[in-house]
C-alpha cells in the first residue's frame, strides 16, 4: 500500500502551504495537486522527485510510510517544540546565531528572551517559507573546501530529529555543551549515536550519543564571502599585467630616443 495521497495531503497541511502554493512550487494546476492527494491521480517521475525535494524526504518513507503516525522518541526531549521569532505578519523569521552566540546557544536555546538579543532575516522565494530556519556561523577550518571561516549555513528544523537526518549530507548538530556543523552518518537505530564527519580530513570523526543530541538542522544553504580566483582568471589576469608592462616599457623606449 502506498501512503503517498495521504503523506502529501498531511506534508503540505503540516508545512502550512494551500494546494495552489504547492502547485506554484510543482509548475503543476491545483486540480493536479488535489487529485494526488484524493489518490484519483498519480505524478509522473519528475514531478515525484521533486515533492520529495521540496519536503526533504526519502522517497522510501514517503511511499511506504504513514508519516501522519507519531514517531516513537528513542530519545525524552524528541518533541520538544523550537522556539522561534515572527515579523509583524506573523511569518517565521531566520534568526542568525553568529559565533559569539553560539557560545551560549547549547543552554539557553529554549529561552524566549536569547532570541530577542539576535539579529533576524528574511530570503526571498519559497524555498525557506516551508519550515523552521536558523543561520550559523561557521568558525574554523574544519569544514574546508566546502564552508569556510566566517561562512553561515541555513538550517531547517528536523521535526522528526534522527528520522530527518539525511545520510552524509551536512546538517548542524546541537549537544549540551556545543554547536557542531558536520556531515552527519546516523547510526540511531544501530549503535545509538551519529558519527559526524569533517570534509577537513585532518580533523577525526566525532561520535555523539543520542542522548546528548539536543537539536539538529538539516543545511539546505550557506552564505558566504569566500570568493576563490579560478586558474584560468589568474592566468588571465597575469597575462593581462605582462602585456600592460610591455606596452608601458615599449613608451618607455620611444620616449629615450625622442630626448
Amino acid at each position: 500500500m502506498s501512503y503517498f495521497a495521504s503523506n502529501l495531503k498531511h506534508l503540505r497541511s503540516k508545512r502550512r502551504m494551500n494546494q495552489q502554493e504547492l502547485a506554484d512550487m510543482l509548475k503543476v494546476g491545483r486540480t493536479a495537486i488535489a487529485n494526488y492527494e484524493s489518490a484519483t491521480a498519480n505524478p509522473g517521475h519528475k514531478t515525484l522527485l521533486a515533492i520529495v525535494k521540496i519536503f526533504d524526504i526519502s522517497l522510501d518513507d514517503f511511499l511506504n510510510t504513514d508519516l501522519s503516525k507519531p514517531v516513537i522518541a528513542t530519545w525524552p526531549e524528541a518533541y520538544r517544540p523550537v522556539v522561534v521569532t515572527v515579523d509583524e505578519a506573523g511569518d517565521d523569521n531566520i534568526v542568525m546565531v553568529d559565533t559569539k552566540a553560539a557560545a551560549g546557544y547549547p543552554t539557553r536555546f529554549l529561552e524566549p528572551e536569547y532570541y530577542k538579543e539576535l539579529p533576524a532575516f528574511k530570503l526571498p522565494g519559497t524555498d525557506y517559507r516551508n519550515g523552521t530556519f536558523r543561520c550559523f556561523q561557521i568558525e574554523g577550518d574544519s569544514m574546508t573546501d566546502t564552508l569556510h571561516n566566517g561562512d553561515s549555513v541555513i538550517g531547517r528544523f528536523c521535526d522528526n530529529h534522527f528520522r530527518d537526518v539525511r545520510q552524509g549530507f551536512i546538517h548542524v548538530i546541537v549537544t549540551a555543551d556545543q554547536v557542531l556543523v558536520k556531515r552527519v552518518i546516523n547510526h540511531a537505530d544501530t549503535d545509538h549515536k551519529l558519527i559526524l564527519l569533517s570534509d577537513n580530513e585532518a580533523y577525526p570523526p566525532i561520535e555523539v550519543d543520542i542522548d546528548e543530541v539536543k537539536e539538529i538542522w538539516y543545511v539546505k544553504s550557506k552564505l558566504s564571502t569566500y570568493m576563490p580566483v579560478k586558474k584560468n582568471d589568474l592566468d588571465r589576469l597575469i597575462g593581462d599585467l605582462s602585456m600592460q608592462v610591455q606596452m608601458l616599457k615599449q613608451r618607455l623606449d620611444v620616449m629615450e630616443r625622442d630626448i
